[in-house]
């Protein structure tokens, strides 16, 4: 079962302005549990030069260039302690950014890492910013990723989006639970396709179920079943602003790619549409139910 946790928070800094708001949402989250904050900094020398807090830094030397993130990271954990009471800490390492970002991940036992859709790239700008592409599919914990949009702190409406993929339901528990810490009400929808109105009944089913966890864990919650969906994308983020969610939980569609490389179509679009943080959940593969139905009854809460 996958549990909401943020007793430790990576959060990459790569000083463009989604990073910097990804700092405010991690701290936020790391409030609740008095968790500790990292910030890290990768220095990537394939590039010749940086922008640091709007100020141009050239990679002359790497001790340079350490020598200056680490003092402007400093600084930003100096803030982040004054007004949040926080345990932070800084690290500054060099090479590939989203290879440096999963060890760290995994040497600090990070339980949530929390980064921008977009960073700063002297050569490119995608959708969804490779560096936190290759994390939510590679990261071995659930990512909280957010635009320059996504600037409201505090999570009161959580839309929990169901469909008929594989894995859906096992965002439940975590999502209960992170609406437990904020008090918040969970907006569950079920969407059903247009060519799977067989699903419809079942659908129902599920909700029922969803709204019974809900009330075992004293958790406001209301469900809504949309059917003829042709997009579910589109539906869901259009949901989203019709209930006003501030906070939305995904999985990672792992069967996008063989390689794990992709998301899903759908997880890339509702991150790419979403103007509030979105939370990409892993699944958990285990021999049991590495194959179960969204329809065979309660397996995978």
């Amino acid at each position: 079962m996958i549990h909401f946790n943020s007793n430790t928070i990576l959060i990459p800094v790569d000083f463009s302005e989604t990073s910097l708001l990804a700092i405010k949402h991690g701290a936020f989250l790391a409030q609740l549990t008095k968790g500790d904050i990292h910030l890290l900094h990768v220095i990537n020398r394939h590039y010749e030069s940086y922008v640091v807090i709007g100020q141009p830094v050239t990679l002359d030397t790497t001790s340079k260039m350490t020598s200056t993130v680490t003092a402007k990271l400093n600084e930003l954990a100096n803030n982040i302690k004054a007004e949040y009471g926080l345990n932070v800490n800084c690290i500054v390492c060099e090479g590939n950014p989203t290879s440096e970002i999963i060890k760290t991940s995994k040497e600090i036992k990070a339980s949530l890492i929390v980064m921008g859709t977009h960073g700063y790239s002297p050569l490119e700008e995608l959708v969804i910013g490779s560096n936190a592409l290759k994390v939510l599919t590679k990261g071995a914990c659930p990512v909280m990723v957010m635009s320059e949009k996504a600037t409201k702190l505090g999570y009161t409406n959580i839309l929990l989006p169901i469909d008929t993929s594989e894995h859906t339901k096992q965002k439940v528990n975590y999502t209960m639970e992170l609406a437990k810490k904020f008090s918040a009400h969970v907006h569950c929808v079920g969407i059903v396709a247009h060519d799977e109105e067989t699903k419809e009944a079942p659908m129902g089913v599920i909700m029922n179920q969803i709204k019974a966890i809900a009330k075992e864990k004293d958790v406001m919650c209301t469900t809504e079943v949309l059917t003829g969906v042709k997009n579910r994308a589109t539906a869901t983020v259009n949901y989203g602003q019709k209930v006003n969610a501030d906070c939305i939980v995904i999985m990672t569609d792992q069967d996008a790619e063989l390689s794990g490389f992709f998301l899903g179509p759908f997880s890339q679009q509702v991150i790419h549409l979403a103007k509030v943080p979105v939370i990409a959940v892993k699944p958990e593969e285990h021999p049991e139910n590495i194959n179960f139905s969204l329809l065979s009854g309660t397996s995978g809460f």
